[in-house]
Order: C-alpha cells, then sequence, then structure tokens
C-alpha cells in the first residue's frame, strides 16, 4: 500500500482496485500449474492489503495464444459506477488500455476527476488526452516499494 499512498499524493486513498483476469488450472502441465499459482500467490498478498480483486476471464486463441477478456469492461463499469456514487473525487487510472478512453469521458461528464498513471516507456496518448490529469512513471521509481518476494509475483 506504500506505493498506492505514494501514487496519490498529496489526495487520500479511500481505495484500491485490482482487475486480473482469472487464470485456469490445467492439472498436469507444469507452465499452467505454476502461472496458476503465481496468480493465487499475488491474489492473497493484495487481498492481505485490503485490494479489491475483480476478476475477468483468460482465452486461449486459435493460435495458443492467451488474451483477458472482460478486464477493461469491468474498469470501465466499476469507474462509472462508483464515481455516480459519488465514492470518490479523483481515480488513478493505472492501464494504458485506449478501450477505457469512453469511461474516463464519462467520469469526467460526471464531474470528477482522472489522473491516467502509465508508464513512460509506454504511454498512452488517447488516455492521456482524455484524462484530467497524467502521471508517468519510471520502473525504478516503482520498484523501491516491493519487496525481493514481491517483485516476482
Amino acid at each position: 500500500m506504500r506505493f498506492c499512498d505514494w501514487l496519490v499524493r498529496p489526495h487520500q486513498l479511500v481505495a484500491v482496485h485490482y482487475y486480473i483476469g482469472a487464470l485456469k488450472r490445467q492439472r498436469g502441465n507444469q507452465k499452467s500449474e505454476k502461472m496458476y499459482a503465481d496468480q493465487q500467490k499475488l491474489i492473497a498478498t493484495l487481498r492481505e492489503q485490503k485490494v479489491s480483486v475483480i476478476l475477468g476471464h483468460v482465452i486461449q486463441h486459435p493460435d495458443k495464444s492467451y488474451h483477458e477478456k472482460g478486464v477493461d469492461v469491468r474498469i470501465a463499469v466499476e469507474m462509472i459506477r462508483l464515481a455516480r456514487e459519488d465514492r470518490y473525487d479523483v481515480a488513478y487510472l493505472v492501464s494504458s488500455d485506449t478501450d477505457l478512453v469512453p469511461a474516463v469521458e464519462e467520469v469526467r461528464l460526471l464531474r470528477k476527476e482522472v489522473c491516467y498513471t502509465g508508464f513512460s516507456r509506454s504511454q498512452s496518448f488517447g488516455l492521456t488526452k482524455a484524462s484530467s490529469d497524467t502521471r508517468l512513471i519510471r520502473s525504478e521509481e516503482v520498484l523501491p516499494f516491493f519487496t525481493k518476494s514481491e517483485e516476482s509475483l
């Protein structure tokens, strides 16, 4: 949570929501077993820190690649719902998915601020344009907040 507190300064941290596609365990597949176990550790660590974890889906394409589905929709719906419920003044969106631009625009119409937070090496100019503020961070700024065991998660 130190990272989140640092990120939102000078604002007060109200809540943290983490959105991720839920991996399915494929018994007997070592890579799948490890990825599933690692994700379960990550989710447990986040929940211990009072982070709300919202799960989407992961699907396998015919080319055998995996892709998250529904995660961006869940983020968009929650951003708008929580803004309507007046649960925040500023949303810090840590994502560079330009599919979220319409949700950011809707939240701004609800008179809430959105601080797009991304990495300087992969900035989303669509989110930069739609958001009320942009904060680009570098890896070296983030690493001091995580212990060696958390870096592997």
